[in-house]
C-alpha cells in the first residue's frame, strides 16, 4: 500500500483479518549455522534493515515473491491497490519521497530538487522543481504533462476512471507547468498539511492515465515506458508469474549493487518453507509464529524485527443497546486485560507483547502520547465494577453476570472463524469480562460467507480486526472516527463502524485537515485522540511487530516500519 493511500478492508496474509489505518543504524549479524533475530519493537522502533554505506555493498541476485498473478500494473487503480504488489514494483516506479522507519517523509533528489510551499489566499500552493534528469524508461523526460494527467484520472471528477482512492487528489484545484515543464505548479482548495502524500508517489506516466480505458485497462501487460527507477522488467513469464528485473540503463541515478532481481509467484502458505529452503531471499512473516519459527531456523538468515504500522483493535457498535452508554463502554474497557491479550496473540515471536494506547498514532511515530495514561481508563477490574455499580449493573451473585431491570448484561462477540487472533481475543475478553459479571457471548462467522457484511451491516456488539496505519496518522480522522450532520442527523461514514458520533473529532477534523504547523497540529490530533479514547469508540489491543525473515548479509532492507518500501538502488550484500 502507498503511503498516501487510505485504510481499507482485506484478507491479510495468515487470514489476519486486516482493514487496510525512527530508529538508527541497526548492527549487522554475523553469519550463523542458522537464523538470528536482529532487533525488537522496543529497541528499534523506526526500522531494522542492516543500514550500510552504499559503497560497501557488492552485487548479487534478490529473489522475492509475489502469491497471486499480476492482473494489472498500475498501483494507483482499484486493481491493483495492493502491498504486494507495491512492493513488487517499487524498483521500476518513481518515488519523489522516501520515507523513515517513522514515517518521516525525506525528499528524493534523484526525482525532485526541490519543492516550495506557500500559501495565497487560504490555497497551499507547491512548487516542485523536477530533476532534469528524471526520464521514463524510453528517454522522455518527466514532466508537468504526467503530474496533469494522473491528478485528472484521481481526483474523482471522471467516474469512469476507477482510482484506489481520490483522497488528497481531491483536494487539489489546479496542477500546470510554471516555467518549465520540469516546473510543477500544485494548488489546493485550502491548505493541506498532508500534500507530500500526494507528491510522494510520483506520477503516473500521462499516456496510462489519459484515458478511462487507458487507465483502468491498459496495464494489464507491462509497457515499458510506464515505468522508471533503478531497475527494469527484462522478463514476465506468466504462465509461471515470474517476474525478472535488471538495472535500468536510463537509471541516473546512484548504480544499484543487485544484477538482478527475480519474483517467483509462490502462495502463501508455501513462503515459510521456500525461504527455509532458500527459494527466496525475503519472506513476510506477519504474525505466523510457525513460520517465524522456520525463518528463525533458516540457513545464512536472519529475521528482522520493528514497530509494524499494523495494530489489532476492539471495535464497539455504540448502537447495540446496552453499548449506548458511554460509561458502560468504558467499564468494558476497564474490565478487559490487553496486556494477556497481547503475550497470548503473539505467543513464540519476539518483540515486547504491550498494549497500544492510541487510536490515531501507532508507538514508533512522532505525536505518540499514552491516552490510557491521560484519562486513566485502563485494565482496572475494581473501577470496572464501580462504574457498572453506577449505571445500574448490579451483579447476581446466583449467575454470577450483572443484571439492569431484569435484563442480564450480555454482549455479543462476532469471531471470525479461522482467523487465530480473533478467536483468541474473544476468549481471552470473555474471561477477563466474566471477572467483572459481563457475559461475552461468541457468535462464530463465516469469513467465506459473511466478512465484510457482519461489520459493514453492524451485526455484532464487540468486534476485533486489524487497521493498517500510514505515515500519515491524523489524515482522513473522519473515514474511520467521522460522519456528517449532528445529533440524530448524524450520519457515520462507512468506515465509522461503531456508528459513534465524537463531537470533538467533529469539531477538531477541520482544523486537523487544514492546519499547517506540525506542533499544533499534533497537539489537536491529541485532543482528538484522547476524545476517542474517551468515548471508546475503538479499544487497541497491540500494535503488532513487523517480522521479516532476509538473508543475513542482505542490506537496507528487512524490517522497514512505516517506510514499507526499501530504496533499491542501496541494496545488496555486505562485503
Amino acid at each position: 500500500m502507498k503511503a498516501s493511500r487510505i485504510l481499507m478492508p482485506l484478507i491479510a496474509t495468515g487470514l489476519a483479518v486486516t482493514m487496510a489505518a525512527c530508529g538508527g543504524p541497526s548492527s549487522a549479524p554475523s553469519a550463523t549455522s542458522g537464523g538470528t533475530v536482529a532487533g525488537s519493537p522496543a529497541a528499534n522502533s523506526g526500522w531494522d534493515i542492516n543500514e550500510t554505506p552504499h559503497d560497501q555493498l557488492t552485487g548479487g541476485e534478490f529473489i522475492g515473491s509475489i502469491t497471486y498473478p499480476i492482473a494489472t500494473w498500475n498501483t494507483f487503480s482499484v486493481d491493483g491497490n495492493d502491498q504486494e504488489l507495491v512492493f513488487l514494483e517499487s524498483p521500476i516506479n518513481p518515488a519523489y519521497y522516501d520515507y523513515k522507519g517513522d514515517g518521516e517523509p525525506v525528499m528524493n533528489t534523484d526525482y525532485l530538487t526541490s519543492a516550495k510551499e506557500d500559501v495565497t489566499d487560504g490555497h497551499l500552493v507547491i512548487t516542485l522543481e523536477l530533476n532534469p534528469k528524471a526520464v521514463w524508461n524510453d528517454g522522455t523526460v518527466i514532466g508537468a504533462k504526467d503530474w496533469i494527467a494522473t491528478w485528472k484520472a484521481m481526483n474523482g471528477s471522471n467516474k469512469k476512471f476507477h482510482p484506489a482512492s481520490s483522497d488528497g487528489w481531491d483536494q487539489i484545484t489546479d496542477i500546470k507547468a510554471g516555467a518549465s515543464e520540469q516546473e510543477v505548479i500544485i494548488t489546493f482548495t485550502s491548505t493541506y498539511p498532508d500534500w507530500t502524500s500526494i507528491v510522494g508517489t510520483g506520477p503516473l506516466r500521462a499516456e496510462g492515465a489519459a484515458t478511462p480505458d487507458a487507465f483502468n485497462n491498459g496495464w494489464k501487460d507491462y509497457v515499458d515506458s510506464y515505468f522508471t527507477g533503478p531497475f527494469k522488467v527484462t522478463n514476465w513469464d506468466k504462465t509461471s508469474g515470474t517476474v525478472t528485473m535488471e538495472p535500468n540503463d536510463k537509471w541516473w541515478g546512484a548504480k544499484p549493487p543487485l544484477t538482478k532481481l527475480t519474483w517467483k509467484q509462490i502462495k502463501s502458505d508455501g513462503l515459510a518453507a521456500a525461504f527455509a529452503n532458500q527459494e527466496v531471499d525475503y519472506y513476510d512473516i506477519g504474525a505466523d509464529a510457525d513460520g517465524y519459527a522456520q525463518a528463525k531456523g533458516a540457513q545464512n538468515s536472519v529475521v528482522r524485527v520493528a514497530a509494524g504500522p499494523n495494530y489489532r483493535q476492539f471495535t464497539f457498535n455504540s448502537k447495540s443497546p446496552i453499548l449506548t452508554d458511554q460509561s458502560v463502554r468504558q467499564a468494558i474497557v476497564m474490565g478487559i486485560d490487553r496486556s494477556v491479550i497481547a503475550q497470548s496473540d503473539l505467543a513464540g515471536l519476539p518483540g515486547d507483547k504491550v498494549p497500544l494506547n492510541n487510536n490515531l498514532y501507532v508507538a514508533n511515530q512522532p505525536g505518540y502520547v499514552d491516552q490510557a495514561k491521560v484519562t486513566g481508563i485502563d485494565y482496572n477490574p475494581e473501577k470496572a465494577g464501580q462504574m457498572l455499580d453506577a449505571a445500574g449493573w448490579t451483579m447476581n451473585t446466583g449467575t454470577g453476570y450483572r443484571e439492569k431491570d431484569g435484563k442480564e448484561l450480555d454482549l455479543t462477540y462476532a469471531q471470525l472463524t479461522g482467523v487465530s487472533a480473533s478467536e483468541n481475543e474473544g476468549l481471552q475478553a470473555q474471561k477477563s469480562l466474566k471477572a467483572i459479571g459481563v457475559n461475552l457471548k461468541i457468535k462464530s462467522v463465516d469469513i467465506s460467507k459473511d466478512w465484510p457484511g457482519v461489520l459493514v451491516n453492524h451485526d455484532f456488539d464487540i468486534i476485533a480486526f486489524s487497521w493498517i496505519g500510514t505515515p500519515y496518522p491524523l489524515a482522513n480522522i473522519g473515514q474511520i472516527y467521522g460522519g456528517s450532520g449532528t445529533g440524530k442527523d448524524f450520519k457515520p461514514s462507512e468506515s465509522n463502524f461503531a456508528q459513534l458520533e465524537i463531537p470533538k473529532v467533529q469539531e477538531l477534523k477541520p482544523q486537523i485537515d487544514t492546519e499547517m504547523d506540525p506542533a499544533k497540529r499534533t497537539e489537536m490530533g491529541n485532543q482528538a485522540a484522547q476524545a476517542i479514547w474517551e468515548a471508546v469508540h475503538t479499544l487497541p489491543l497491540y500494535q503488532r511487530p513487523m517480522l521479516i525473515g532476509v538473508r543475513d548479509k542482505l542490506a537496507n532492507i528487512g524490517a522497514l516500519g512505516m517506510a514499507r518500501i526499501p530504496k533499491w538502488e542501496n541494496v545488496g550484500f555486505t562485503k
